[in-house]
């Protein structure tokens, strides 16, 4: 037993807790020789009888202050033999604490540190911990259950890798010996660092099981000051409210800081080399994972870890010098004492399954607890056998062309490979003759769709396949989508059923569907979503009423997680604004209603007390959107609209782009007022279906002209709740979204202008009206179980009962004609999709290293016996993403009108068009090759200015032709043609232009892919390089890493000025402003993604 024993707390400053420690330890069966409070504060401490004050201001941790300490003259004399017990300011010892440690240590001579076993400071009875249980890392086990009493079960433990440095009793000598703790370590992972060492030493580190310290935890749990002692002013008032609860999460920071530390010091060498990059790896994953689990402010603590780690090592090399110093013992003693790193993980698994458990409430009525699962499982069933109904129309509709689909305004989708990935970074459109910085950013719905066509072909799926599947699949989602949605608003099963099947059985959509506008296909199931995701997100709850014990009503709330429905509409309102960016106005105009309002967390409608719905509407409160979660919802579709915005701002003649969508220009009926406000995208009265079936445009307008019916009687009968009024708003909002397009001219076709498709505005105002019909059916109480609802409860269910088949009968009609005789009528534009379209001589060349384009010529007769011809040229297959994008279709249309002026490129393209219109043009071969053209395909057509074309090309001599298929009748350039992506050829330079080339010196085409390395020959200086794409100053090039700079001949294309001899050329496009875009939308939308993962975060049932 030693000699003597002085007890050292350690404080900073007069906290809550000191008084309570100093007392117990006052109170010691073997009281120590003297006691000591070391003060790390500046504000001091009250002098008690008994201790001495010793001060050690700034000091990081206890081992520090100890050292500091040491310096002062009042710090005793301890003499050989002797030991110190350390204590926290919160760790109240028992009064046998001492005894018993001391009991311990005595029994081996090689014992010189004991720890005592920790409970609970304001739960006696509640373990804590029985030393430190740790993997090599410093990663510690958490082996206590929650609440776990101590009954004697740990008292066998003795030997133990770490105890903590509460109530710690340590050999003054080996505290010499061994240097201390390390003065790197904060408030945490000292004791293990130092228990450490003292294995490695030759000495053992053992627990007194019967010895008891109180500790508070203060640290661990956050409840401490910036300087680790009393909370400041504002922190005790927010304490006094309740704010300030036990969070473990506050000193997450220092503790990852202390666990990285006793990592890289614990390591071998071998391994330490390494572990920076490891740890930086590990940080960034880390990272990303917190993110993910909506772990926000843990994020920051684990980068705030990883930089200090990593970019601090000094700390790291003297610990492990301090260390190595005095090592006896292999590091493979500590294994025994050490524990797997699958314990911790096991541990944390179990953890998470309980606090999942605990977060979902049981519902303690056993009747209504199984009505509520045999309604849930009706609500399931129910959904899906719709869902696949639905399914079913759509293949017998579509013939079960499951091959693909093509036709109508639907574009098709890139093929796989490399350069659409370079494309999609790089910011170049390669749609005709290419586009980059004058368009600030390409369609986004193009580009989703490209992405699922890349990513979905490398596994072999073609994208008419894709295409279909989207189209099939429109129909159940929506009714899904809807179906989820209108969950929030009512809970009457007929009412839900209703209002989903008017959704699904919209008008736009099903006209949509017909004519190929993949954007109301988009939006069908788009729209619901977010309208739902945004209503929970705001508080909103699917609110079920069940009949419990004793034949009496209860109403069980489903309240899911807030930032996963914001997640989940931030998602969802992204890809509406990417179908139709002028959306944005009603998404703005819903987020703010979500925030300024928000939503009635009690039903005006319905009170569990039994009150009147005049009575419990005065009650209601209103749980509102979170500004955080505002953001998260936000940010992504505004800064999606933001190069459009300043698109139009700098050009405001492009302002037709906000209501122009994705689609191959195609002329359809325009709607007039009544069309619009019957919920129809285009004229019913030029429509007409293959079945002569009289009526059939008053069923088709019935759904919606009932539901603008109900609408207008919900505004004008006087309520409570302003749900109707605020939907109707966003109904007027969407009719003129809808109106506005009717009548905007977007794109041109056949010579004909194009107006924008009216679809979105029109699911913006059917989704209005909706929301108002169902707030206003809620009004009758319809979700009373029916066994207590009254005669007009019961009537208008019945009523509600029929309304359901409303839908289905306006659509009737129609579905039925595009079932009997398919594509006969003015709706199916839609066809199956056949290989022979696009010819293989065709598709070898555009895929080829040259990648060469084809010139599409559309021939029709015009008035006063012109031709009108349309060309358009050709990268892959006909109509791309690219090419049906809304500024490719309105800059073609405003070229076309006059109202603006075609650049160097389609000038030249114009002329050369001119040139194979007028046969054998001098050096047409020449000028279709500068284009990178090399094929040529007139459509097919039994018009005499289509033979007269067919004639002419046969009889030029540059062509020779290939093929006749569906797509048309194709021509070549001949085999010494030129056409390429990159060609090369000598130039005559006069007064510091070139020209180029001449008929002695012809270009020659390169084998290259744009971006990428291209082979330059041997050549002399001077000689010129051109690229086949729209000039851009944000092209690239070097040869052998030397920057090549472009020639101003006012040229259509970049030209090149090569050095002599050969060399590897590399050629890439980077657009700087839309990288940068890129990279902040890719960072919203990652944060969007990973708060709408339901990872940590369950649904929560209230009754």
């Amino acid at each position: 037993m030693p000699l003597e024993v002085s007890a050292f707390v350690v404080t900073s400053g007069e906290t809550p807790y000191l008084a309570a420690t100093l007392l117990a330890v006052s109170r010691q069966t073997i009281p120590p020789k003297s006691v000591y409070v070391i003060d790390v504060s500046t504000s001091g401490v009250a002098r008690r009888v008994g201790t001495q004050i010793l001060t050690a201001p700034g000091a990081r941790n206890l081992g520090a202050a100890l050292e500091q300490a040491r310096l002062s003259p009042d710090f005793p004399k301890l003499e050989s033999g002797a030991a110190i017990w350390l204590l926290h300011d919160d760790s109240a010892p028992d009064a046998t604490c001492l005894e018993e440690q001391l009991r311990v240590f005595a029994a081996s001579d090689d014992t010189v540190v004991v720890g005592a076993k920790q409970r609970a400071w304001d739960k006696a009875a509640q373990l804590l911990e029985v030393g430190i249980q740790a993997t090599a890392s410093g990663r510690r086990l958490q082996e206590m259950d929650a609440g776990e009493i101590d009954q004697g079960q740990y008292d066998g433990r003795s030997d133990v890798l770490a105890v903590g440095t509460a109530a710690m009793l340590v050999d003054w000598d080996t505290y010499l010996e061994l240097e201390g703790f390390d003065p790197q370590l904060g408030s945490f992972g000292d004791g293990l660092e130092f228990c450490r060492r003292v294995h490695l030493a030759g000495y053992r580190v053992q627990v007194a099981p019967r010895a008891v310290v109180y500790h508070k935890l203060a640290g661990y749990y956050g409840l401490r000051g910036p300087d680790g002692g009393r909370p400041t002013r504002a922190t005790r008032l927010a304490e006094e409210k309740d704010a300030l609860e036990p969070e473990p999460k506050r000193s997450f920071t220092p503790r990852r800081v202390a666990q990285l530390h006793n990592w890289l010091v614990a390591a071998p060498w071998w391994q330490f080399i390494f572990l920076p990059l490891v740890v930086l790896i590990l940080g960034v994953i880390r990272i990303g994972w917190r993110i993910v689990t909506k772990e926000p402010k843990l994020a920051a603590g684990e980068l705030k870890a990883t930089l200090v780690t990593v970019f601090h090592p000094v700390g790291v090399w003297r610990a492990r010098l301090k260390r190595a110093r005095h090592q006896r013992v292999p590091s493979h003693a500590l294994k025994p004492l050490q524990i797997k790193g699958r314990q911790i993980w096991q541990a944390k698994v179990t953890l998470r399954k309980i606090a999942k458990d605990a977060r979902k409430p049981l519902i303690t009525d056993q009747q209504a607890r199984q009505n509520y699962i045999i309604e849930k499982n009706i609500d399931a069933g129910l959904s899906l056998v719709v869902a696949l109904i639905l399914l079913m129309i759509s293949l017998l509709t579509g013939r079960f062309a499951l091959g693909g689909v093509a036709g109508g305004a639907l574009p098709s989708l890139p093929e796989a490979s490399s350069e659409f990935w370079a494309h999609l970074i790089s910011g170049w459109l390669p749609a005709g003759l290419g586009y980059g910085s004058q368009i600030l950013a390409a369609d986004p719905l193009g580009l989703l769709l490209g992405i699922l066509g890349v990513c979905l072909g490398t596994v072999g799926i073609k994208s008419p396949v894709i295409l279909a599947i989207l189209g099939f699949a429109t129909l159940p989602v929506a009714w899904l989508a809807a179906w989820w949605a209108a969950a929030v608003m009512t809970t009457s099963r007929p009412l839900r059923i209703t209002a989903a099947l008017s959704w699904v059985l919209s008008p736009a959509l099903l006209a949509s569907l017909g004519a190929g506008q993949i954007s109301g296909w988009i939006l069908a199931w788009a729209i619901p979503l977010f309208a739902g995701a945004l209503a929970r997100a705001s508080g909103a709850g699917h609110t079920r009423i069940v009949m419990g014990d004793g034949n009496e009503p209860v109403e069980i709330t489903v309240e899911s997680a807030r930032i996963i429905q914001a997640g989940l509409a931030a998602l969802a309102g992204f890809v509406a604004v990417c179908a139709a960016q002028v959306l944005i106005v009603p998404l703005v105009l819903l987020l703010g209603l979500g925030f300024m309002r928000g939503v009635s967390r009690i039903p005006a409608d319905y009170s569990p007390s039994g009150l009147s719905p005049h009575e419990a509407a005065p009650k209601a409160t209103h749980a509102r959107l979170a500004f955080r979660h505002l953001l998260i919802i936000l940010l992504p579709s505004a800064w999606l609209v933001l190069p459009m915005l300043l698109r139009t701002l700098s050009h405001p003649n492009q302002w037709p782009l906000w209501v122009s969508t994705l689609g191959v220009p195609q002329e359809s009926p325009t709607p007039n007022w009544m069309d619009l406000l019957t919920g129809w995208p285009l004229s019913l009265r030029q429509v007409h279906l293959a079945l002569p079936l009289p009526g059939w445009q008053w069923l088709a307008v019935a759904p919606v002209l009932l539901t603008l019916i109900v609408t207008l009687v919900s505004v004008v009968v006087p309520g409570h709740s302003l749900a109707s009024h605020w939907s109707v708003i966003l109904a007027l909002c969407g009719l003129a979204i809808a109106g506005l397009s009717g009548v905007t001219p977007v794109a041109v076709h056949e010579a004909h202008a194009v107006t924008a498709w009216a679809g979105p505005g029109l699911a913006v105002y059917h989704a209005g009206l909706l929301t108002a019909a169902v707030t206003f059916w809620n009004r009758l109480r319809l979700d009373t179980p029916l066994q207590v609802a009254g005669w007009v409860e019961k009537t208008c269910r019945v009523g509600l009962a029929v309304a359901v088949f409303i839908p289905v009968v306006g659509v009737a009609p129609g579905l039925i004609s595009e079932i009997v005789h398919p594509r006969a009528s003015d709706f199916g534009r839609l066809q199956a999709f056949h290989e022979e379209m696009l010819p293989a001589t065709v598709v070898n060349g555009q895929t080829g290293p040259q990648q060469q384009r084809c010139l599409n010529l559309v021939v029709q007769a015009a008035p006063n016996q012109s031709i009108l011809v349309e060309a358009s040229v050709w990268r892959g297959w006909r109509d791309t993403v690219f090419e049906a994008a809304p500024w490719v279709k309105l800059k073609n249309y405003q070229n076309v009108s006059g109202t603006r002026s075609p650049d160097a490129a389609d000038t030249v393209l114009s002329q050369t068009v001119a040139a194979v219109l007028g046969g054998d043009t001098p050096r047409l071969s020449e000028q279709l090759a500068s284009l990178d053209i090399h094929f040529i395909v007139v459509a097919n057509g039994d018009s005499e200015p289509v033979r007269h074309l067919v004639n002419l090309l046969d009889s030029t001599a540059d062509l020779e032709r290939v093929t006749q298929t569906a797509a048309g009748t194709v021509w070549r350039l001949g085999d010494d043609s030129q056409a390429g992506l990159v060609r090369v050829a000598s130039a005559h330079w006069i007064g510091g232009r070139p020209s180029w080339p001449t008929e002695k010196n012809q270009a020659m085409a390169l084998s290259g892919r744009v971006p990428g390395q291209v082979a330059l020959p041997a050549g002399s200086e001077g000689r010129l390089m051109a690229l086949s794409e729209r000039r851009d100053a944000n092209f690239m090039l070097h040869l052998d890493g030397k920057p090549l700079s472009a020639v101003d001949n006012g040229q259509w294309n970049n030209l090149y000025r090569l050095p002599g001899g050969k060399g590897s050329l590399q050629i890439r496009y980077a657009y700087l402003p839309y990288q940068l875009w890129g990279a902040v939308l890719v960072l919203w939308l990652f944060i969007a993604f990973a708060a709408a993962l339901p990872l940590r975060r369950v649904s929560e049932v209230k009754v």
